[in-house]
């Protein structure tokens, strides 16, 4: 018995890949978005650690990929969407999931994913959180929102 549960430990062990590979830890990131409520494309700005190790760019536009209002309650709505963030330095581009909440009455809050990536950031991982300030930059909140992504990035 003990030579058969010997063979089966070496087979499995044989299978099995020498180290495993993990992915770097998540370093610091924020973004800046100027989110126009009736423009598609909007500015941003990245700053912070994952910037200065070169995870990302520092800058590019942000598109509306796609999204959709839900939850309606008499203080707010749901959103749930697709931001499309290209570099302006043509590194690549990368799609980032947003789950936000629109309150009327404490303002906007949002949780963020990246989905994937293209070129230097095909292999781009992070998630973090948010908040959005209704009319800044623009003076009419039915017309933009200053959008504030903290979180973390990685390459895997």
């Amino acid at each position: 018995m003990r030579r058969v549960l010997l063979a089966l430990a070496s087979i499995v062990a044989i299978g099995l890949p020498a180290g495993h590979v993990t992915a770097t830890p998540p370093t610091d990131v924020e973004f800046i978005v100027e989110t126009s409520l009736v423009n598609p494309e909007a500015p941003f700005a990245a700053d912070g650690p994952a910037v200065d190790a070169g995870l990302v760019c520092d800058a590019g536009i942000v598109v509306d990929d796609s999204g959709k209002v839900t939850g309606f309650s008499p203080n707010g709505f749901n959103f749930q969407g697709v931001k499309h963030f290209i570099c302006e330095d043509g590194s690549g581009d990368f799609f980032v999931n947003l789950q936000a909440r629109i309150d009327f009455r404490k303002g906007t809050t949002f949780q963020w994913n990246v989905l994937r990536g293209t070129g230097a950031y095909a292999d781009l991982h992070g998630a973090g959180n948010g908040f959005g300030l209704p009319g800044v930059p623009c003076g009419n909140p039915d017309d933009c929102v200053f959008d504030v992504y903290f979180g973390g990035l990685h390459h895997d």
